[in-house]
């Protein structure tokens, strides 16, 4: 659920007035049907004239990030598979790149290159459940079989960091073999690094996203009632952040006044010039260290005028559930709407610390130190090894020991944003090694997104108009996800009007591929609702969050129907 975060951070509580319902028509619909590209299938293997048009829409882009709305959509997962088809096939892409672990998904590209191994079992290794599918077995077996034929070769690698077990053995061997007197020291360092475990979340928060255009160049009032309960370590706050392009954000959280300790209900100001150059504004409420903190009544004034947030905010959290926005259920913080604690009207908003026995995690730190010295010092030694080893193989280690020490890092990082910083770093080593190839990623929407500060923002900072971003969603059926009872199937909750899964709904389309960067899009211009599920099963209520479409993807695929995805061996 973490990878969400930031996902999450482009929320905006806006009631569109455009918006459509299935079956009915407007000009955003008009303009889908003028624009969409409908597509016969989602199987591999079905030819390739109903895709022509992507071939102008891919362009010259180097990297194509292929999301997914959820990690458990059938429909999603085989037409990633047909779209890998049609890149490596049509449009000469040599590597695929998958949200799995950097080892352990280069394991398989011994089979799809070789055909060493099992691919049951090389699939299976890749740990997480959301792969251990059908579909991704599927195109797995269809990369082996396009590389025997002498259609590739495409190979099959990994981007991710969270475990780091396989990449320290992978130090460890090469140590063995060019440099036996440190390996043993390295192994036993590592094991105590290894034992780390992830910290726990560093902060409390409820974010929304503020129309840039109603703030830009003016002075900002920002205000909200707080009432706070043994907050400690911390405070309860109030926060906004303006980013511009390639400056220092304007950006105030009240670090070191906010309200501490137990404290009666008292009114907050944050007070801001927004630069003229704003690109992104989010704001909210935040709670950092323990103890619970009640927030009501926000206010904003632009140059002294009260901004009208009738329809737009839930400035004094009177909903009935939490929607619109993102808050922390993560383990660590919980958010509720608490009738019993209210400045005005009939509820606010609570944030509140869940005890934990190990609120910190100074092992944390220490063992990323240590990961980081054992790093550094394989690549000091790169030129002595090279009278033993190849420079690949040289190489191969040291990326491994740079991924022990990302994942230990991660583990350290209580605010969870390092993970997708490092994945997109190991996208660009893969680049790296492979000058002039073309790649396709596999990830969820999330981490594919041009979200500040997720993967695909890094990739857009690093490689600008030749990353190319594609968002997946889908207006009804069912997926695979965990739940109470652990893995199984869940609803898609139906998508509400403000949403844009209500519009492509109603072209009628079973299947259709956007390219949201054509003229007369200005509709997407301004946050709508989109659906977003991890690998958790999530609500009805809590499955749809406002984003600005355009300046995640460039692409969108939409599916009317799915299924679930189908654990490898079939379902129970």
């Amino acid at each position: 659920m973490r990878y969400l975060i930031a996902v999450l951070t482009a929320i905006a509580m806006v009631v569109q007035p455009w918006a459509a319902v299935p079956g009915e028509g407007g000009p955003e619909v008009e303009w889908v049907e003028e624009h969409a590209i409908p597509f016969d299938t989602q199987v591999a293997g079905s030819g390739f004239d109903d895709l022509a048009p992507l071939k102008e829409i891919i362009g010259d882009a180097r990297i194509v990030g292929l999301g997914e709305v959820t990690h458990g959509t059938r429909e999603h997962f085989q037409m990633k598979h047909r779209l890998v088809e049609f890149l490596a096939t049509e449009m000469g892409f040599t590597i695929f790149s998958i949200e799995a672990s950097t080892p352990e998904a280069y394991k398989i590209n011994d089979y799809v290159l070789g055909g060493e191994g099992d691919p049951k079992a090389l699939v299976a290794g890749m740990y997480f459940w959301t792969w251990t599918t059908e579909e991704v077995l599927a195109m797995v077996e269809w990369m082996r079989e396009f590389n025997a034929s002498g259609g590739g070769p495409v190979q099959f690698t990994g981007f991710d960091m969270q475990t780091p077990d396989v990449a320290a053995g992978i130090v460890v061997d090469f140590l063995a073999r060019v440099d036996a007197g440190q390996a043993d020291v390295v192994r036993a360092r590592y094991d105590a690094v290894m034992s780390v475990r992830q910290a726990g979340g560093g902060f409390g928060v409820a974010t929304m996203s503020f129309p840039v255009e109603a703030a830009r160049g003016k002075h900002l009032e920002y205000t909200g009632y707080i009432k706070t309960e043994n907050v400690e370590g911390g405070w309860a706050g109030l926060w906004w952040r303006a980013d511009v392009e390639g400056g220092k954000p304007a950006f105030d959280n009240m670090a070191g006044r906010g309200a501490t300790g137990t404290t009666d209900w008292n009114r907050f100001t944050i007070e801001l010039d927004i630069p003229e150059n704003t690109t992104n504004i989010n704001f909210g409420v935040i709670l950092p260290g323990s103890g619970k903190a009640w927030f009501d009544k926000l206010a904003v004034e632009l140059d002294g005028e009260v901004y009208d947030a009738a329809g737009q905010f839930d400035f004094g959290f009177e909903a009935e559930a939490i929607e619109g926005y993102y808050v922390s259920n993560d383990g660590t913080y919980r958010a509720s709407l608490d009738t019993g604690e209210r400045y005005s009207g009939k509820q606010s908003l609570c944030l509140e610390k869940i005890e934990d026995e190990n609120p910190g995690n100074p092992a944390a730190d220490e063992a990323a130190a240590t990961a980081g010295e054992l790093l550094a010092a394989l690549v000091r030694s790169r030129d002595e090894y090279t009278k033993i080893a190849t420079g690949e193989e040289i190489e191969w280690a040291i990326h491994n020991a740079r991924i022990v020490e990302q994942c230990m890092l991660s583990r350290a990082d209580r605010t969870y944003m390092s993970r997708d910083r490092f994945m997109a770093e190991n996208v660009e080593w893969i680049a790296g090694q492979n000058p002039g190839a073309k790649i396709v990623l596999w990830a969820h929407n999330g981490h594919v997104a041009r979200f500040h500060s997720k993967m695909g923002w890094h990739l857009n900072e690093t490689f600008g108009e030749g990353y190319l971003p594609v968002g997946f969603t889908a207006a009804q059926g069912r997926y695979q996800a965990m739940g109470e009872g652990g893995l199984g199937n869940h609803d898609l909750a139906p998508p509400p009007a403000e949403s844009v899964e209500s519009v492509l709904a109603a072209t009628g389309e079973p299947r259709l591929i956007l390219d949201l960067r054509g003229d007369g899009a200005e509709w997407l211009a301004e946050p709508v609702k989109m659906r977003s599920i991890g690998a958790m099963a999530m609500e009805p209520e809590q499955q749809f969050y406002f984003i600005t479409i355009p300046d995640a993807f460039d692409v969108l695929v939409y599916f009317e129907n799915t299924t679930a995805a189908i654990p490898i061996g079939g379902r129970d």
